[in-house]
């Protein structure tokens, strides 16, 4: 997301844009090694080597920053319903899913200390986060809840089984496996984490 305006309301040309990005990677960067509410605006500004008042000329607050970058996040998992949209005939389907979990597992490797922030805000309640998180996973929540409906249809899942429900767990289930590779890469190879994901992913989403 690229605010057109800075906080005193000048337009945001090349240096400017340039400015906020630095901010960005910064706090970024910052996120990796500290807690969320261990991080002043101050650090930030101090990273990115620009004035500490520079900071409030993009953002009002450090909660403000980490949601653009929760925000650009979203925007790359947007791509991950293709996955879900593609041809499951035969072998096709375990493929499909594999390129679904190796692309979360990619991409948590490069969001991972925002996402990990994002999900703890949104756990508390803090309405902007839960929106962030929920725009997110929406466009993967209902691919996914279009298989498991098809499959509900046809006599694959148990009756009480609910799609939409089974769409948000089995999301949750690829993030947390993501969230938490590197502790299970202790015991387990990463193609054994892998692919046991992918044979899950695929029961709770064709039944089969």
């Amino acid at each position: 997301m690229t605010d057109a305006t800075n906080k005193l309301g000048h337009k945001i040309r090349n240096r400017g844009a340039r400015t906020r990005r630095a901010l960005l990677t910064a706090l970024r960067s910052l996120l990796n090694t500290r807690h969320l509410g261990e991080i002043r605006p101050a650090d930030v500004a101090q990273l990115a080597e620009v004035s500490a008042p520079t900071f409030y000329t993009y953002f009002k607050s450090v909660e403000e920053g980490l949601l653009v970058l929760c925000e650009e996040a979203g925007e790359d998992f947007q791509r991950l319903a293709r996955h879900i949209h593609a041809d499951w005939t035969g072998d096709r389907g375990f493929d499909a899913v594999r390129g679904y979990v190796l692309e979360v597992l990619s991409l948590w490797e490069e969001h991972g200390p925002v996402l990990r922030v994002e999900h703890m805000l949104a756990d508390m309640g803090e309405p902007d986060f839960a929106t962030s998180r929920i725009k997110r996973l929406r466009r993967l929540h209902l691919a996914l809840e279009r298989r498991i409906a098809q499959a509900h249809a046809n006599g694959l899942h148990p009756r009480g089984l609910n799609p939409r429900l089974t769409s948000y767990e089995t999301a949750n289930l690829v993030e947390s496996v993501a969230a938490g590779f590197a502790l299970m890469r202790r015991a387990d190879t990463a193609e054994a984490i892998v692919d046991t994901t992918v044979h899950v992913v695929l029961k709770l989403t064709t039944g089969r």
